[in-house]
């Protein structure tokens, strides 16, 4: 079984020595910055922040994972969050969503602690035909295309922090293909499938970079021109946007 703990403070270190890395990254949190509902006193939530990196974008932004580190704020369980009720704007998810075994019991945790017309903000793995088959070869987790997911299962107890699980292709097919209902909880505000060869070529946090920093805007204007012709076939990355009822 995949450790964790040990995959997370690799990805850390490597995003430290990776400049396309954080430059890739960077654009994220400007991408979702973009869409943050905003709401006086209330707080923005990061869960699975990694090393925290979010806070150069979003200073106010409270960073949690299941592992502590200097930049991490909290200590969370997605199934589990530490705040009351209605006490949370903004809720952010980058490349968490994936690695959610009971994705039903995590939205509704999230719907607990949001306010009205809160947001759940993702950044996820999109599976468009090209990305897909490159996901499939190069990337140590399972697409799980193949995965029948029980979309609305609830554990009898709440899962252990240490419990790891991926499938790459959740987001896509609970949101793009829809296979999730959201019912009475959740609206779909936006959903921004796109290509994303500037981050499969950086190497990701698996290989090291196929091309050097200074053609990263030339990639990007080509993954522009990719979203454009068709998202089916190019899309990478997907920007999501759920808005709570």
């Amino acid at each position: 079984m995949l450790d964790h703990k040990k995959i997370d403070y690799k990805n850390r270190k490597i995003y430290q020595n990776k400049v396309l890395i954080k430059i890739i990254y960077n654009n994220y949190y400007k991408n979702i910055k973009k869409y943050i509902y905003i709401a006086d006193k209330k707080k923005i939530l990061e869960l699975g922040s990694g090393g925290g990196n979010i806070k150069k974008v979003i200073k106010e932004c409270i960073t949690s994972d299941q592992f502590k580190n200097k930049n991490i704020n909290r200590i969370e369980n997605i199934y589990k969050i530490n705040f009351k009720k209605k006490s949370i704007s903004n809720i952010i998810l980058i490349d968490v969503f994936h690695h959610l075994q009971f994705p039903s019991l995590a939205l509704q945790e999230i719907h607990r602690v949001l306010i009205k017309n809160g947001r759940v903000i993702m950044v996820e793995p999109a599976m468009g035909f090209i990305p897909r088959i490159i996901y499939k070869i190069f990337h140590y987790e399972p697409n799980g295309f193949n995965l029948k997911i029980k979309w609305n299962n609830i554990p009898k107890k709440i899962p252990s922090s240490n419990q790891y699980f991926a499938a790459q292709s959740m987001p896509w097919r609970a949101f793009f293909l829809r296979e999730l209902n959201l019912k009475s909880k959740y609206k779909i505000k936006f959903i921004k499938p796109f290509s994303d060869f500037a981050f499969l070529l950086s190497g990701g946090y698996s290989y090291k970079a196929f091309y050097p920093k200074f053609l990263h805007s030339f990639i990007k204007l080509i993954d522009k021109i990719l979203t454009s012709i068709s998202i089916k076939i190019f899309s990478a990355r997907m920007l999501i946007v759920l808005e709570k009822k």
